[in-house]
């Protein structure tokens, strides 16, 4: 598909066929060789409010040793045209069947066979999009590049062998994340790749009218409002502290620890978080990465972070000590502080992710729908998975209903909807 090349350490053009150039930058170097001013204003003019394409995004990944993530772009007469954060990592897969449920009879059979005797299925995939992030963040194009003629760029590129790791290139691509609105079947929506479902997004849609925690509240139905009133009492006891950089350098080790024991009981694991990861966040996104820290009687046991962008907080990572989370309320405390931070920084939404749906909904969070896709290199093991995950789906998750009927999340979670 590519009519010219020439490469450089941690540089790759590519000319494709139709004349549009594709550069990739990865490794050391990256962070400096790439126009930040220019990818922040195409991002702009695209309207793109992600805060995971943007550049102090970009370079936090790319800082990130550990992380093999590259920066492309798409141009035509040197104009960019497209965007998108392509990162290479390992999917694990723990017991599967408990997370998603399947009309064919013969899912879990060959499930089990996959997963082996240790219930463990893991494989080299290359992702369009941040990996620890949920949503529509993986790419932007022009306004004046349709949809059809995007996926035909992404596709023709996303294969290309570059090796961001220097051990393995992936024979598998997963892009992140289209939401599936109005309660449609997902769909194949682009020739060869294949339509996955996993948990939906948990979005918390703030007024910009609220100044406090209690008019959040207000907002709740009685019970609901006693439910929250409840875990503030029972994680009174907790001493929070938002950490500076110097700290975050002193404790990151241990919140890596604390972070550890909740990724452990996740099901589908999609890389994972390092302590590098924070600190580079930290000197590229300052006052704006804020990670808060739990003590007990002096006693480090939990943390939060989150990246507060120009209209979305994204409540990323937490870390806590499993026990508490019955006795003292952690991770709804937890809930709560990332709530609190939206309101206070004033923004339009919190994302919350994908995970512990139930306890999210219980603060007020609602569930957006996500589609993956994929495709695999090869063409007959692309067609025999596309047969094999058709008839699965997310395991259906009992969602609480806080809000009162005319809360403001209900009427801009519909917006939402119906765009």
């Amino acid at each position: 598909m590519k009519e010219n090349k020439y490469k450089t350490a941690g540089r790759e053009v590519s000319i494709l066929a139709d004349g549009t150039s594709v550069s990739w930058h990865w490794g050391a170097g990256a962070s400096d060789a790439v126009d930040w001013s220019a990818w922040d204003s195409f991002l702009a003019s695209a309207q793109s409010r992600t805060v995971f394409l943007e550049s102090r995004m970009m370079r936090s990944l790319l800082l990130a040793s550990n992380r093999p993530v590259s920066a492309v772009q798409w141009k035509r007469k040197g104009s960019i045209i497209g965007l998108a954060c392509i990162e290479d990592t390992t999917a694990v897969s723990v017991n599967l069947d408990s997370h998603v449920q399947s009309e064919r009879s013969w899912f879990s059979g060959i499930s089990k066979v996959l997963h082996g005797k240790d219930g463990r299925f893991q494989f080299r995939v290359r992702v369009v999009g941040t990996v620890l992030g949920s949503g529509e963040h993986g790419q932007c194009w022009s306004p004046t590049v349709s949809a059809v003629e995007a996926r035909r760029l992404l596709t023709e590129t996303v294969f290309q062998p570059h090796c961001l790791n220097g051990v393995q290139v992936p024979r598998v691509v997963m892009i992140k994340d289209q939401p599936i609105l109005d309660n449609e079947h997902r769909k194949v929506q682009h020739k060869r790749w294949i339509p996955l479902e996993f948990d939906p997004e948990m979005l918390f849609h703030i007024n910009r009218e609220w100044s406090d925690f209690d008019d959040y509240l207000q907002g709740l139905k009685t019970k609901s409002r006693t439910k929250i009133k409840r875990i503030m009492a029972l994680s009174s006891d907790f001493e929070l502290r938002t950490l500076s950089s110097l700290e975050l350098v002193e404790h990151c080790d241990e919140l890596i620890d604390l972070y550890q024991s909740v990724y452990e009981r996740s099901g589908f694991r999609l890389g994972s978080l390092h302590a590098e990861e924070l600190l580079t966040s930290k000197a590229e996104w300052g006052d704006d990465f804020v990670v808060t820290v739990f003590e007990l009687e002096g006693v480090l046991k939990g943390f939060q972070c989150a990246y507060v962008g120009s209209e979305e907080t994204e409540a990323f990572f937490v870390g806590f000590d499993p026990e508490l989370r019955k006795t003292h309320a952690i991770y709804q405390r937890m809930l709560v502080e990332f709530i609190c931070l939206g309101i206070e920084r004033k923004s339009k939404r919190v994302n919350m992710g994908r995970t512990a749906l139930e306890i999210k909904s219980s603060v007020g969070a609602l569930p957006r729908r996500l589609m993956c896709e994929v495709q695999f290199r090869n063409r007959l093991f692309n067609t025999v998975v596309g047969r094999y995950t058709q008839g699965y789906n997310p395991v259906a998750t009992h969602l609480r209903q806080p809000w009162k009927s005319d809360a403001h999340a209900l009427a801009a979670h519909s917006e939402l909807h119906t765009l």
